[in-house]
């Protein structure tokens, strides 16, 4: 797909999230106890990311012919096709259903592999950040670059657990200690789409996290790489979209944050 055709269709896409997210925040205050579900060990659901889900998928089918999706609550076949949305439609579920006011729908397109276009809209704080491959990264109208100095111990790192309980949690632990030491200080936020937005647009410096789905990182991989960040998997090779894990950074302590990892996490679990 040309450029000017993917920046189009990406203002179209921003346009949908944005009133998709007004759909959802319309119903923060709406859902009851009754309304949810566990889907896994602490993964919550309700109808919210149903509603959402499929009202984004009718609203992004007619856009391209012959496309796919990769969508998290499976409401639409999931066929594989050259040309496929990915969406997660309320990352940071808990969050929305606790009222903590960090959530976000997240959407990337991926043609023949390659994601080439990313939204994800911050709904409670009503942000939207886009991307369009080789055009650049944005929060709003403004454009995101990382190309500022930082060291590590100006730095913020984020990151997130797994529902589930079967890893050892004790490499991680040790993670978060070394950065405890020698950074700003560790946040869990709750939502991996708005954290590597976060890291983006410089309000954090990395995020890292395993066991993670390709709808919770597709977009918000390219809205950093756009923004002149980094990533990778822990093993420090750029494969994160399969394997689960992410490191996304600023460039300039990449490197550092690989090592600790690699030194505390040898099995790269």
């Amino acid at each position: 797909m040309e450029s000017n055709e993917l920046k189009q269709l990406s203002e179209e896409v921003q346009n949908i999230a944005k009133e998709v997210g007004v759909f959802i925040q319309a119903e923060v205050d709406k859902v009851q106890r009754s309304d949810i579900q566990e889907k896994v060990e602490n993964s919550l659901v309700s109808y919210v990311d149903k509603e959402a889900e499929e009202k984004l998928v009718q609203k992004l089918k007619p856009l391209i012919s012959d496309v796919g999706f990769i969508t998290e609550e499976d409401t639409v076949e999931q066929q594989s096709k050259s040309i496929m949305w990915i969406i997660d439609p309320l990352d940071g579920t808990t969050n929305y259903l606790f009222g903590i006011p960090h959530y976000s729908t997240s959407i990337a397109l991926r043609v023949n592999d390659d994601i080439q276009l990313g939204v994800i809209t911050d709904i409670a704080k009503n942000e939207c950040f886009h991307a369009v491959r080789g055009e650049g990264a944005f929060r709003n109208d403004k454009k995101l670059s990382l190309n500022y100095p930082l060291d590590l111990k100006e730095s913020i790192f984020v990151t997130g657990f797994p529902y589930r309980n079967d890893y050892d949690p004790r490499g991680y632990f040790q993670i978060i200690e070394h950065w405890i030491k020698n950074s700003r200080g560790v946040r869990r936020l709750g939502s991996a789409a708005l954290d590597l937005c976060y890291v983006a647009c410089g309000r954090v410096s990395c995020y890292y996290e395993s066991f993670l789905n390709i709808w919770d990182i597709a977009a918000g991989v390219l809205i950093v790489e756009e923004a002149g960040g980094r990533l990778s998997d822990f093993s420090g090779l750029e494969r994160h979209l399969q394997s689960g894990q992410i490191v996304a950074s600023h460039p300039m302590i990449f490197e550092e944050i690989i090592d600790v990892i690699k030194r505390e996490l040898p099995v790269n679990n």
